[in-house]
């Protein structure tokens, strides 16, 4: 525009330009100095304009790694907002997405079901809000079940826009990066964002300390990927080495039995959805194959650092992890452990709350047992703040916690929402999707006595990989020529390379692609 003016008339135009920028600037400054929080608003504002200018899927990538990142506790950055907390992933993720939504410019029927779920919540978010429920319960169940939507959503609009490749990129970085972080902070005490629980001394010989950071459960997620993409086909070793190691990294260092839930169901999905001896051949190769590794690296490690501090805390590491994973998921361990005891009492208590309004539920926030601890004396286990208000609205069974917030009519929309993209993928030829589907049925199943969907940011996880199942089984659907598993001559491509998808999923190299574009020799 100024081009075009006299040049009087332009100098005047650009003094104006650069008097309204400075003045800006010194605003800035004044808002900064007098509140921290307003100058990193104002940052991150001008932070989220530059890059939608330069490259605006980067934002995706950002928001990957802040919120799955295992970063120091210090940098997981949130503003209190009356009884509610938001974080600055929850602003980045919403940034992706918008983006996404510019760019991709998806159909109205990519909203519908995403959209019905989040009514569904606001409507028993009013109920719960109606019934006099605790403000900060209710806004904590409805925060985490959106991010579950966020996450769908995200993950739909990356394979729907062909950014898989960059997210890839940024989950391998992420996942090595919270890798090395999980343990400096085991080793050295170095204080991350997530939950710590030390474990009991007298079982693993010396102090060990159970490490659950947001980078836990999209490492669960790549493991059951890498499960479900060998049953379907063969997975590079690189991409073992890429992916799978940091994942089992992260995952020991949790100590947590719901990862051999999942991926032992999403191994078992994978071969009932391409039911063959080559399936089973390869399952049983990859079982002994992994056993063997893991008996000879184990004792090689602690043979190379005996004597020393690595060595030792090698030693406890795995320890740990065979008292309370491996040796955990015994019938005599299951009877005498705490964690059992207490999620059986919840069942109890879900049920007689489920059984006081089986159709519509009692609403977000509704409490569904009394304050419990010692000072209660209502039974054996802590009392802490999360006992007093959240820990009687929380449960580990999401299924029974959803039906005593919404019912079976609530029920019947999440079923809704959760298994039609897993269907999908599973009935799709693409075996993308249908790694997709199963790693979906794995953390279902998980959901019983792990609620991904009631944490943060683990409900984010779960959301991203039903988003990625339903946007592979689309593309499968309108691409049929670019998923199909046969090639061009007929033959099976069963052992065809398999790659762990971006997204927590699956990717597959598609040999028939390959095959299809290449040059024709005469």
């Amino acid at each position: 525009m100024i081009r075009y003016l006299q040049t009087r008339h332009r100098l005047l135009m650009a003094a104006m330009v650069l008097g309204v920028f400075l003045f800006f600037c010194f605003a800035f400054g004044v808002a900064s100095v007098r509140d921290p929080y307003q100058g990193i608003v104002l940052v991150g504002a001008m932070f989220g304009l530059v890059v939608y200018w330069a490259r605006p899927e980067a934002m995706v990538w950002i928001a990957l790694f802040y919120t799955f990142g295992a970063l120091p506790i210090g940098l997981y950055v949130g503003k209190v907002v009356g009884p509610t907390t938001i974080y600055v992933w929850h602003v980045v993720t919403l940034l992706a997405i918008f983006y996404l939504i510019l760019l991709v410019r998806p159909r109205f029927s990519d909203y519908v079901p995403p959209g019905i779920f989040v009514l569904t919540v606001l409507l028993y978010t009013a109920v719960g809000f109606e019934n006099g429920h605790s403000a900060e319960a209710i806004l904590h169940e409805m925060t985490c079940l959106f991010e579950m939507v966020a996450g769908y959503m995200l993950a739909l609009l990356i394979v729907h826009g062909d950014y898989i490749k960059g997210a890839t990129q940024t989950l391998v970085a992420t996942l090595w990066f919270s890798a090395v972080m999980a343990i400096v902070s085991s080793s050295l005490g170095l204080r991350l964002t997530g939950r710590f629980e030390t474990i009991s001394e007298s079982t693993t010989g010396g102090s060990v300390t159970r490490l659950i950071i947001p980078t836990t459960a999209p490492a669960v997620a790549v493991l059951a990927a890498l499960v479900a993409a060998q049953v379907l086909g063969r997975v590079r070793p690189a991409t073992f080495w890429a992916m799978g190691v940091p994942s089992l990294i992260i995952s020991l260092l949790a100590f947590s039995r719901g990862t051999l839930i999942a991926i032992a169901v999403a191994g078992v999905v994978a071969f009932l959805a391409n039911p063959g001896w080559q399936a089973l051949r390869r399952s049983a190769t990859f079982a002994v194959s992994s056993m063997a590794i893991m008996a000879a690296m184990v004792p090689g490690a602690l043979f190379l650092l005996q004597h020393s501090k690595a060595g030792a805390w090698l030693a406890h590491q795995f320890a740990g992890f065979s008292h309370r994973v491996l040796s955990g998921v015994t019938a005599s361990s299951l009877a005498v452990d705490d964690s059992t005891k207490y999620r059986l009492i919840e069942n109890a208590d879900l049920t007689r709350a489920i059984a006081k309004a089986p159709i519509f539920g009692h609403g977000m926030g509704y409490a569904y047992r009394l304050a419990f601890g010692e000072d209660s004396g209502n039974d054996q286990f802590s009392f802490d703040s999360f006992t007093v208000l959240l820990g009687t609205t929380y449960a580990h069974n999401f299924y029974l916690w959803w039906l005593v917030k919404a019912g079976a009519v609530g029920m019947a929309i999440f079923a809704w929402f959760a298994l039609r993209p897993v269907i999908r993928a599973l009935r799709s030829t693409s075996k993308p999707a249908k790694i997709a589907g199963a790693v979906s049925v794995g953390l279902l199943a998980l959901n019983i006595v792990g609620p991904n969907i009631e944490d943060t940011p683990d409900s984010v996880v779960f959301g991203m990989v039903l988003g990625a199942a339903m946007g592979l089984a689309n593309m499968a659907r309108t691409r049929p020529d670019e998923t199909s598993d046969a090639r061009p001559d007929g033959s099976d491509v069963a052992d065809a390379p398999t790659e762990p998808l971006p997204v927590l999923v699956g990717v597959l190299e598609e040999p028939a692609r390959s095959a299809k574009h290449s040059p024709q020799s005469p």
